[in-house]
């Protein structure tokens, strides 16, 4: 049955008395006997300064048939539904209504266009468009700073540890949403291993998390995600050179960290620990489903992913998953634009970006390329809409040939924050960051920071190898 979100609104209003849902709805959002419902509550609110509740709004009897209309009907359990969130009400039936005024505007200015003249038309749009905006609440635009809370709250400023390191957490906080978080590195630096973690390390939190991958197959991303959390070596995986006990190990990891703990699931690897039978292990989870977790780790293969694409998804997820918090884009730079190769068009996706993560109340991850200098190819003004930005250089090569474990990072732009460089150490065999064992190597700006060349924007980059 399909819900009727103006019911389920008015419901909502009268269960909850909530100011903030009501602030955010206007008489054109309901329509027949809904409007009128609507307001019967203003006029409670500017009689009793309040909100009434569903026995107030029936005990006033000055209208039989809204009575009855009241119990019958927006008190049907189907108008209950605690999974829909306030904001996602308000955005759709604000959405119905700007596409019912639209069309009746369209229906008209069709019937007219013959007989207007070009100002008229461009009038008649103008007028269209302020129409639709006076009937849109502004609140979360302006705000009257004598009226502001005196003290923050936790609910001003969501901060997650970043993933990346303690001592950076200890010093800066970690990542906050709506902040679009940078990651620069060269080629092979480690740039999508590194944004992985901190996708995962943000999910293994108890969030949502979308992993955007343009370059790297799902299945790489997914082989990456099965070393990071069991430990057994990702080219291992990669290769499909598999032992039984590394499979068993695998499945338990798994299980650990996205399924909810059941006795079907004890049962399930028992049995596969007994057995090894892992074709018909397969099976009888496809057939049986075990509970997921309530937060989910997506990934999205799109090698031609274009910034709607990603306004679409986190639009989805956010509708669904409450917790939803985090998006990894990997990498800004091949983002697909009309002339994404030019530095104009590379500040346009950061810019859009940021836009995402604020529109969505997001981390927003990105790696990017540098140059041997440390300034990021293709364009430097990418990082305007940065809050924080690293670079990533790579570790060295031992005598061995074998890289070493270190990884140095350095922050080359902090909003709300300090600068510092830090190494992390990254098991490569299973491609995992230790956050606990970073540590600080001064607290001064990298001179990326200060942008040090004076080449041109869009100039050619020199490569070193």
């Amino acid at each position: 049955m399909a819900i009727d979100l103006q019911k389920l609104t008015l419901r909502r209003l009268l269960d909850t008395q909530s100011n903030d849902l009501y602030s955010k709805l206007l008489n054109q959002y309901f329509s027949g006997i809904n409007s009128v419902l609507f307001d019967k509550i203003k006029s409670f609110y500017k009689a009793n300064t309040r909100l009434p509740s569903t026995d107030e709004i029936l005990a006033l009897r000055k209208d039989t048939g809204l009575q009855e209309y009241i119990e019958n009907q927006i008190c049907a359990e189907d108008n209950e539904n605690d999974q829909i969130q306030d904001e996602f009400l308000v955005a759709q039936l604000q959405d119905f209504y700007i596409r019912d005024e639209t069309i009746n505007f369209m229906d008209k200015f069709v019937d007219q266009l013959e007989d207007l003249e070009k100002v008229e038309i461009v009038d008649k749009f103008q007028n269209h468009l302020l129409h639709l905006n006076q009937a849109i609440p502004h609140d979360d635009e302006l705000y009257d700073v004598a009226e502001l809370e005196f003290f923050p709250s936790e609910d001003d400023f969501k901060i997650y540890p970043s993933g990346l390191s303690n001592e950076f957490d200890a010093i800066n906080g970690g990542f906050a949403t709506q902040e679009l978080v940078l990651l620069g590195g060269r080629r092979g630096s480690g740039k999508s291993i590194i944004s992985l973690n901190l996708a995962l390390n943000r999910f293994l939190q108890g969030n949502t998390v979308a992993f955007f991958t343009i370059e790297m197959r799902y299945k790489e991303v997914y082989d990456r995600v099965l070393s990071i959390i069991s430990g057994v070596p990702f080219l291992d995986i990669f290769r499909n050179q598999l032992n039984d006990k590394q499979k068993i190990q695998m499945a338990k990891a798994k299980f650990e960290n996205f399924y909810k703990p059941s006795n079907k699931i004890d049962e399930m690897l028992k049995e596969l620990e007994y057995t090894k039978d892992f074709k018909n292990f397969e099976k009888r989870i496809k057939i049986e489903r075990p509970d997921l977790k309530d937060h989910r780790l997506f990934m999205i293969d799109d090698e031609s992913l274009t910034l709607n694409r990603i306004d679409h998804y986190c639009n989805m997820f956010s509708s669904k998953y409450p917790d939803y918090n985090m998006a990894v884009v990997d990498y800004i730079n091949i983002v697909k634009h009309d002339d994404q190769k030019d530095w104009k068009t590379q500040i346009t996706i950061a810019d859009n970006l940021k836009s995402l993560s604020r529109k969505y109340d997001l981390t927003m991850i990105s790696p990017y390329q540098i140059d041997a200098t440390g300034e990021a190819r293709f364009a430097k003004g990418i990082l305007d809409s940065a809050d924080r930005s690293f670079n990533f250089f790579p570790p060295a090569e031992g005598e061995d040939r074998e890289l070493e474990s270190k990884v140095s990072i350095h922050t080359t732009k902090m909003r709300n924050g300090k600068h510092m460089s830090f190494d992390v150490l990254m098991d490569w065999s299973c491609v995992k960051i230790n956050p606990n064992t970073s540590s600080v190597i001064n607290e001064k700006p990298h001179n990326a920071v200060k942008f040090g060349s004076d080449k041109q924007e869009g100039s050619q980059d020199l490569w070193i190898y």
